[in-house]
């Protein structure tokens, strides 16, 4: 069978379970790839390469980061620290919060947590601080989320983040030189994250939410834990804040300058925690049962995206659909090509794994060239606008750590955000080539 037809297959059967719903996302995730795997007439041995090379490279890129980080992230919460962030933030506006401060502290927060370049940490920082907010507000925790993603989408343009990095790679550019020509894209977000907060403070308004609130002590006591759930015993370490809070600090600046993997410095942090907070074995064993427990899901979805991805990688199958959906394109569109895919980027990954976008890139270089188009210029419209897609996706390991910190169902989430993630890029794409920032 001809690899698109299967692509189409694949991908058809995985949409199917999910709208169904008779079969865990995970297992569909496992099957459905290597029967058409089976279809391509690949054996179970070069099945098993492809997942096993495709779980390594997963792991390696995020699946240690965000086992040690939720070990870390968890213990941090518990021991209050960011409670008492929390009522410090509350003394600037003397214990009053409206909603629309809240939305602006989420985009604050998360754009803050991307400068790490990393989209997990960003999570891990601003969820935790603003949950409270959240749940005492009755603030739907999917529109804090699309707005926490959307920040972190405009701070991609960072050198050092991996989606510029993975871009230049991909489209053989220089990762600085794309950085800097992505800066006047990053800056056309920022109208669009405005009017995200206006159309969310509406929606919040007229589904009943309180738009402003009083916090007090007794508010900032009921503080759920990294997990989500109230608290069954003590862990609180307040005298200990400042240190906490110094290690929290070291451990932002060694993810930003990047100077050794993000999960070796989550270990470290993670272990001076335990031996200044939790020196009793009790209290450890019994954090480390709450980030495993969380962990789990988030493992399990890792391998699902894993078999899907390397499969869909291996076989050749996102190469076949990538140059059959270029090739399908009109002659006299040609000159567009890059805009046009970016105007469905949200649509697309909504469904189908980014890689299929990063495949297009050489091929899209190429006729970009042809009309004088520099590389950079090409995928300008990609970089930012893909963190928008991959965080409306069930594909992307990310989306399961940031729903799960929330408590939100994934595909209850990714439905809404993609409708609205795919609004908010078409009227960043339309500003930034109206600016110029996009040709």
């Amino acid at each position: 069978m001809s690899p698109t037809l299967v692509a189409i297959l694949m991908i058809a059967l995985v949409i199917g379970s999910l709208f169904v719903k008779r079969v865990p996302m995970q297992y569909a995730l496992y099957i459905v790839p290597v029967f058409c795997a089976l279809l391509l007439g690949y054996s179970f041995t070069e099945i098993g390469d492809m997942f096993i090379k495709q779980v390594n490279t997963a792991m390696q890129a995020a699946g240690y980061m965000c086992l040690f980080a939720m070990i870390y992230f968890n213990m941090l919460s518990q021991t209050g620290m960011f409670n008492t962030l929390v009522k410090g933030l509350l003394r600037v506006t003397r214990g009053r919060m409206n909603i629309f401060i809240v939305m602006a502290m989420t985009s604050l927060i998360a754009a803050i947590g991307m400068l790490t370049a990393t989209v997990v940490t960003a999570y891990l920082i601003v969820f935790p601080i603003m949950l409270p907010f959240y749940k005492k507000m009755k603030f739907d925790c999917a529109s804090a989320m699309i707005i926490a993603q959307t920040a972190i989408a405009a701070m991609c343009f960072l050198p050092w983040g991996i989606a510029v990095v993975n871009s230049s790679m991909y489209a053989g550019v220089n990762a600085l030189e794309l950085s800097q020509r992505l800066i006047p894209v990053a800056l056309c977000f920022i109208p669009v994250i405005v009017l995200q907060w206006i159309y969310f403070g509406f929606q919040h308004k007229r589904s009943g939410g309180l738009m402003s609130i009083e916090w007090t002590d007794e508010d900032a006591a009921e503080t759920p834990d990294a997990a989500g759930k109230g608290k069954k015993e003590d862990f609180s370490r307040p005298k200990l804040f400042w240190f906490n809070l110094i290690v929290f600090a070291v451990v932002i600046a060694l993810l930003s300058l990047n100077v050794m993997p993000a999960y070796l410095v989550f270990i470290l942090a993670s272990f001076v925690t335990i031996v200044v907070d939790y020196p009793n074995p009790a209290d450890c064993k019994k954090l480390l049962a709450q980030a495993g427990n969380r962990f789990f899901n988030t493992l399990m979805m890792l391998i699902g995206i894993s078999f899907f991805i390397g499969i869909f990688q291996g076989t050749g199958m996102v190469q076949s659909l990538a140059e059959s959906t270029i090739n399908s394109v009109p002659e006299f569109l040609t000159r567009y090509i890059h805009i046009i895919l970016g105007v469905v980027i949200v649509v697309v990954i909504r469904f189908i794994p980014n890689r299929i976008y990063n495949s297009m890139y050489p091929v899209l270089v190429a006729i970009g060239a042809r009309f004088g188009l520099a590389g950079t210029d090409v995928i300008a419209p990609f970089v930012c606008n893909m963190t928008l897609a991959t965080g409306s996706s069930p594909f992307t390991a990310t989306t399961h750590v940031g729903t799960s910190l929330l408590d939100l169902d994934i595909n209850e989430y990714c439905n809404k955000a993609a409708v609205i993630q795919t609004v908010s890029n078409i009227a960043i794409l339309a500003l930034a080539i109206l600016v110029g920032a996009i040709r």
